[in-house]
């Protein structure tokens, strides 16, 4: 008997001591700053409502309506952020992208953790969904929000039949690049039904210079252009890109498809793809 209430203290100790080791859970971040758009939109989807969010051009009108009155900071290359802008909101966690990674590494330093957490392509909004919300201690409202965003997307690509070839070209300035599969805007446009036109060219970057030579050569069937400038000299691009000479004799502009996207929803991801699908579908590809 007193064998046995020796054995039994000795286990008793040994749980006590077992349960002693395991760290406590930690408790998700409270003070969250969504520095793209996309990770600000998950996080109001996810019901979570972050101190600070990154203010990109175009992208007020897509913005979650639960965000209204959160404080927006500037951000510039190469940084991101105010640093000192930044530390006065006092965020455990910042959502960021790799476009920012000088400015992350003194996030760091300040003792901020850091997470990059948008997607470069359309499957990476479903997979950085979960990511974002299991940062945030919201795992399984996570899933189910990635769920809906996957049926939207399939729902939006539904009954695709033409696939004409395309040409989407980022007009910085009056120097053209062309968008390739890997980046943002030409995975969404392939996604879109459209055949990608990128006369061969590859980069790691998802963008490559282009002249207005190769452009006629590829002779796609629609192009799009995105203007790529400081918000003042925006108009003026536009207006360039609709005109320019070089690309009258192109299929594209003799049929009068050529488009200009001014909303940013080719150059950043969100979390609303799938009515970027629709839009590139009805107003450009008309498939």
């Amino acid at each position: 008997m007193r064998t046995s209430k020796t054995l039994l203290a000795l286990v008793l100790t040994a749980l006590l001591a077992a349960a002693a080791a395991v760290p406590a859970a930690q408790a998700a971040p409270k003070r969250i700053v969504a520095l793209t758009p996309f990770s600000a939109n998950t996080l109001a989807g996810l019901g979570v409502k972050p101190v600070g969010i990154g203010e990109t051009p175009g992208d007020n009108e897509r913005r979650a309506s639960n965000l209204k009155g959160v404080k927006k900071l500037t951000l510039s290359h190469p940084n991101g952020p105010n640093m000192e802008e930044l530390a006065l909101l006092n965020p455990q966690l910042v959502f960021s992208s790799p476009t920012w990674n000088k400015g992350a590494k003194t996030m760091r330093d300040l003792g901020i953790k850091v997470t990059n957490a948008d997607p470069v392509d359309v499957a990476g909004t479903i997979a950085q969904t979960t990511t974002i919300g299991a940062a945030v201690g919201r795992k399984s409202s996570a899933q189910q929000l990635a769920q809906r965003l996957e049926d939207q997307i399939a729902a939006a690509r539904k009954g695709i039949r033409r696939h004409p070839r395309t040409l989407v070209v980022l007009g910085v300035g009056r120097t053209p690049f062309v968008l390739l599969p890997n980046s943002w805007g030409g995975d969404v446009v392939s996604k879109a039904g459209a055949r990608l036109v990128t006369a061969g060219v590859k980069n790691k970057s998802g963008f490559a210079r282009i002249s207005d030579e190769t452009i006629l050569e590829a002779n796609p069937d629609v192009i799009i252009a995105i203007p790529h400038a400081n918000s003042d000299d925006i108009p003026e691009v536009t207006r360039y890109l609709r005109s320019n000479p070089a690309w009258e004799d192109s299929r594209a502009v003799k049929d009068d498809r050529l488009f200009v996207s001014t909303d940013n929803s080719l150059l950043q991801a969100n979390t609303n793809v799938a009515d970027v699908i629709r839009k590139v579908r009805r107003v450009y590809l008309k498939n």
